[in-house]
């Protein structure tokens, strides 16, 4: 069965009020199961870092790792809460009558808007909090050594491979916020729309 999309929101003013009911049904199915997959992968993304930063603490303590430790777990989590509470946008949807799923869709897709660029706004910072913590970790030092450790850090090929795999999450981000936008203009425009023609019918305009 075909997943509903925006091409059928764009048509839906044309059928009767009722007969919308199981489209924004089936939209609103959609947009809580994407929501819930990203909480899966939000609750993944925080358990490995969690994961990877607290035993290697325990192997080479010492005051920077301690506290860039510190900073990218804080980080982490004020991410994950700040993300679950935009993504709960999806699971608010009103599907009782159009005006008010529009205006739903809408405030749904800024959240989501929201979520992305707090994403690309904070993966920079925590990526070099990361290298931070796992130079200092490997020189067992203090911050005097960090800019040795980070040359030599750069010299080892899976360096560079761990930098590919970022670049390629930023670009993915970065692709996910271009069509997010677009996505939100669409609503917007539908929303327009949909406004202009039932004031057309009530012979308002």
């Amino acid at each position: 069965m075909r997943e509903p999309g925006f091409e059928d929101l764009a048509n839906l003013w044309q059928d009767p009020e009722d007969g919308n009911r199981e489209l924004f049904e089936a939209l609103a199915r959609r947009a809580r199961r994407k929501g819930r997959l990203l909480g899966y992968a939000d609750f993944v993304l925080f358990l490995l870092i969690v994961l990877g930063i607290v035993p290697s603490l325990f192997m080479a303590p010492n005051a920077v790792t301690v506290t860039v430790a510190i900073l990218l777990l804080v980080a982490t989590l004020w991410l994950n809460w700040t993300r679950r509470r935009l993504r709960h946008k999806a699971f608010a949807l009103n599907t009782s009558e159009t005006a008010a799923f529009l205006e739903g869709s809408v405030a749904n897709a800024k959240a989501n808007l929201r979520r992305v660029n707090l994403s690309l706004m904070l993966m920079p910072p925590m990526v070099v909090m990361a290298l931070i913590f796992k130079v200092s970790q490997r020189s067992r030092g203090g911050i005097e050594t960090l800019p040795q450790g980070i040359l030599e850090w750069a010299s080892v090929p899976r360096a560079w491979a761990g930098l590919t795999v970022v670049a390629v999450l930023l670009l993915l981000t970065f692709h996910s916020r271009r069509r997010l936008r677009a996505e939100l203009a669409q609503l917007e425009k539908l929303r327009l729309d949909y406004e202009r023609e039932k004031r057309r019918d009530l012979g308002i305009e």
